[in-house]
């Protein structure tokens, strides 16, 4: 049977649940079934956690960040309070459970809260070293700026790729790295763009897309979910 992926989706001011198709493609593609987790009572959590194979948390809003005891910032964006909670309350159940997990953008970032980390809530504001564009002004597909990833990392020997360009949408990033992390990727300014658990057997975030990237065919990305699947597929 193939892993089933859950994914988590943004939800608008009218309550609709949106996610872009291209997430749903890359999993599909590396031979996983992709399920949108609407907003769901927390209740439900476990069950749902007990049910899918692996989960795959995307880009998004701000996340609150009295999740890791901050005041908000002036230039905090905007938050979405109950995506927050039940992605942290997710999130933090799938790494008990030891399963399967890739973050991109915002769930680079619930990764490293809920293990404890803290992020800029605004980097261009925080951050005292200069900051490059990191919010780019191009197509989704656009690589805008390099990475640079460790090689003694997971993550490397997935990518096979010391540097490597990316596309970037983001303002915020991580600022202290949660327990149990590690950095294994960042930007010529100093901004984290991956990082890896020590602790499990498959938990990654991206700073960048890559799900744009294995759509259209970059063997690097493709390998990122294709182990994810593998990794998913193991009972």
């Amino acid at each position: 049977m193939k892993p089933l992926i859950g994914i988590t989706a943004e939800v608008k001011e009218d309550g609709r649940h949106h996610m872009p198709e291209v997430y749903t493609k890359a999993i599909i593609q590396a031979g996983g079934i992709p399920l949108l987790i609407p907003l769901i009572p927390e209740e439900d959590i476990d069950e749902l956690c007990e049910r899918i194979d692996g989960l795959f948390v995307t880009g998004g809003e701000d996340i609150d960040p009295s999740y890791y005891g901050a005041d908000p910032h002036i230039h905090l964006g905007k938050i979405a309070p109950k995506l927050d909670a039940m992605e942290f309350a997710l999130v933090q159940k799938i790494l008990e459970m030891d399963k399967p997990y890739i973050g991109v953008c915002r769930g680079l970032h619930m990764l490293n809260v809920v293990s404890g980390g803290t992020l800029y809530q605004s980097m261009h504001s925080q951050r005292e070293e200069e900051v490059m564009q990191h919010l780019q002004k191009a197509e989704r597909s656009h690589r805008s700026h390099p990475v640079k990833v460790e090689k003694d990392s997971r993550m490397y020997g997935m990518l096979q790729e010391e540097e490597l360009k990316v596309n970037s949408f983001h303002h915020q990033a991580v600022n202290e790295v949660g327990k149990d992390l590690r950095i294994v990727a960042k930007a010529p300014d100093g901004i984290i763009e991956g990082i890896e658990s020590t602790k499990h057997k498959f938990v990654f975030g991206f700073q960048w897309h890559p799900e744009e990237f294995a759509i259209e065919g970059d063997e690097a990305s493709k390998r990122v979910f294709k182990e994810y699947i593998e990794a998913a597929g193991k009972k």
